[in-house]
């Protein structure tokens, strides 16, 4: 069950009751795996404990609702959660998704330090290939990557699952103009799932600003996945990956993304320095406590 807390603060947000609805119910199917109460809010975003296995069965659930609502799965990394320092929308977002997950080692150690222990990572790329595994397949529409990259990958997809249906694609590269039309496209295709691979936080903020209008029952922000389904790019060996250097393996081969990874640097030091004060204060507390007994038994003799 989710803390009576975080229950009462998606209440009066009044977000027609999904959010609350969302954690309610989900949280059931894997408080078995792990305990749900233990939430830890790492740069003000909140994360529960959740196994790779328990968001399968979250998305299940959420495949099953007929509420003309696309629930929006998170797959955050270090790199948002500093995103969204500088952005109050982006931060409301990761607030409000239905589904916030740990994709990257960095969230799995700020949560070490302060106390908690997530289970494991649970990455985009792997929620991807499983869920596009399942039988009988949802139906899947492709948005995101250059012109052509969805297109490919969708080939890819049906060359290499038997079975997968793919209802349609669209690039990400569309003008604002333009993005009502690719809205009405993901609608008319009746998609269950839509891979948003826009780059964050703008495929966030697409799912969660059309979630009643695009008619597929989940969307999940899946970065750069669709490029490593259309063998534009290649995802690190698994040695690498179970390290946790997947961010090191991509800025080797793409050192245009050095810039964007300085904000590792920001997440880490920000930690860090959380850490510290925490610890300070935590010693203040002790401090003063001993003060307290020591007073009282002073006056008692």
């Amino acid at each position: 069950m989710l803390p009576q807390a975080a229950l009462a603060r998606r209440e009066n947000r009044g977000l027609d009751g999904l959010v609350v609805e969302k954690w309610r119910k989900i949280l059931m199917v894997y408080q078995k795996r792990v305990n749900a109460d233990l939430s830890v809010r790492i740069l003000g975003v909140e994360f529960y404990p959740i196994t790779f296995q328990g968001a399968m069965n979250a998305l299940d659930w959420m495949m099953t609702r007929e509420d003309n609502c696309t629930r929006l799965v998170v797959t955050a990394n270090p790199i948002m959660v500093i995103a969204a320092q500088r952005d109050r929308a982006f931060m409301e977002i990761l607030e409000n998704a239905h589904l916030v997950v740990p994709d990257g080692t960095g969230i799995l150690w700020a949560a070490r330090k302060q106390g908690v222990e997530l289970p494991e990572r649970v990455t985009g790329v792997d929620l991807a290939y499983a869920l596009l595994r399942k039988k009988p397949s949802p139906r899947f529409f492709f948005a995101g990557g250059k012109p052509g990259v969805a297109e490919k990958a969708a080939e890819n997809v049906i060359r290499s699952i038997p079975g997968v249906r793919i209802c349609g694609t669209h690039h990400g590269y569309f003008k604002p103009e333009e993005e009502e039309q690719v809205v009405e496209k993901i609608a008319a295709a009746r998609p269950d799932v839509v891979f948003c691979a826009m780059g964050s936080p703008r495929q966030e903020k697409f799912v969660w600003k059309h979630r009643n209008r695009l008619g597929a029952k989940v969307g999940i922000g899946l970065g750069g996945v669709l490029d490593i389904l259309s063998g534009t790019k290649k995802r690190a060996p698994v040695r690498i990956q179970q390290a946790g250097l997947e961010w090191l393996w991509r800025m080797i081969l793409e050192p245009a993304r050095i810039k964007r990874n300085l904000g590792l640097l920001e997440f880490a030091a920000r930690i860090q320095l959380q850490s510290w004060f925490d610890r300070t204060r935590e010693k203040g507390e002790l401090h003063d406590a001993h003060s307290r007994e020591q007073e009282e038994s002073d006056t008692v003799y």
